[in-house]
């Protein structure tokens, strides 16, 4: 699979989501970044044990679930092309 949560996250900062740019260049095609986003799906029903409810009330409380996370790579962080990660 081209795109997936590794693509998402930068493993070298602990698993900090990666920005807007740098996820970009990680999920280099519309192909690539759908995959990433069905991988997450994935994982998010997988977590919730195919209850509905749990995961609308993940989707209802996100922002609380970032502040529990890694966080996100600095605005400011760049790299050129994708690392393998």
């Amino acid at each position: 699979m081209a795109g997936s949560y590794n693509h998402a996250v930068n493993k070298d900062l602990g698993g900090q989501l990666r920005n807007w740019y740098n996820m970009t260049i990680a999920t280099e095609t519309q192909g690539d970044a759908y995959e990433t986003i069905e991988e997450l799906f994935g994982m998010v029903w997988y977590l919730a044990n195919g209850d509905a409810q749990r995961v609308e009330e993940a989707r209802q409380h996100f922002e609380d679930g970032l502040l529990l996370s890694p966080g996100k790579e600095p605005e400011h962080l760049r790299y050129e092309e994708e690392d393998d990660q």
